[in-house]
């Protein structure tokens, strides 16, 4: 007799309770953190996410201010800018939102950012720290919060097979970095891996940030697994989805995250974790 599998959803507002008591409770405790967000121009994608982030983090008590360039801005305007904003005491964290516009070099950022603003990873001496052995700096906010929702769910990585769709640097790299040093077996696909089936269905958690529409389906998951979608897209009726078939991946996995609600809701309160721990190790 064939056992039916009901799938779990891992919501991001459940994975974020025990965060955002902490937050709470070192805001009352009268810590006052503050995020500065560098956004260049006026990209619609930019700007709903600048939006979210305020959203969320300011009822938590968390101060954000916005600093805004145009789109043509210079590279030495967009430098000293971030001079100002990398020495002002007064701001804890510092989220750069990209991609830049193609005339602009990070180049100056990633050397100088102050370790201790660098809720986000970005900097050199952080990313540095994250491939090496020993006490990390903050680690990217999107992997730290792939790490919370295994984390929620008790999935236990050690001897696990993860296939990591997607090798990017915001997410698949640093995510495949940790996931080994906490004992898995990762393979790494992309979208244009061959027979990617074959990579996945052996897999017992996959994670997939490729903004791919639909490139994961039931035919990749063996039953049971664990599916984390990282990826947020615009369907053709305007809706946000992932990167995974959700409906019918659901008659297959043991769990999966949703888009939206999933992964983007647990790594915005990463940021606001890492945004009052910046402030707290600068006092």
């Amino acid at each position: 007799m064939e056992v039916k599998i009901v799938v779990q959803i891992i919501k991001g507002m459940d994975v974020i309770q025990p965060i955002k008591q902490v937050i709470i409770q070192s805001i009352e405790n009268g810590i006052k953190p503050c995020l500065g967000i560098i956004r260049i121009g006026n990209r619609s994608s930019e700007i709903s996410y600048e939006k979210s982030v305020i959203k969320q983090l300011q009822p938590l008590g968390i101060v954000v201010e916005s600093i805004v360039l145009p789109e043509d801005v210079t590279q030495e305007m967009f430098d000293q800018t971030f001079d100002d904003v990398n020495q002002n005491s007064s701001i804890n964290g510092i989220l750069l939102l990209k991609p830049l516009p193609q005339h602009l070099s990070i180049d100056y950022v990633e050397k100088n950012i102050d370790p201790l603003k660098d809720v986000d990873c970005i900097g050199n001496v952080n990313m540095s720290k994250l491939y090496k052995d020993g006490k990390k700096g903050f680690l990217p906010c999107t992997a730290e919060a792939v790490l919370e929702i295994l984390e929620h769910i008790n999935f236990d990585l050690v001897g696990k097979k993860v296939a990591l769709v997607g090798f990017g640097m915001v997410i698949g790299r640093p995510a495949a970095h940790l996931l080994v040093e906490r004992g898995a077996t990762v393979t790494i696909c992309h979208k244009d891996t061959k027979d990617l089936v074959k990579e996945c269905i052996d897999a017992d958690l996959i994670i997939v940030a490729t903004g791919v529409i639909g490139l994961i389906s039931s035919q990749h998951v063996k039953p049971g697994a664990v599916i984390v979608d990282v990826g947020i897209n615009v369907d053709e009726n305007g809706k946000l989805c992932g990167d995974v078939c959700y409906d019918a991946v659901q008659s297959v996995a043991g769990y999966i995250t949703p888009v939206p609600g999933g992964v983007g809701t647990v790594t915005t309160y990463t940021l606001a974790k890492h945004t009052l721990n910046a402030c707290i190790m600068q006092k």
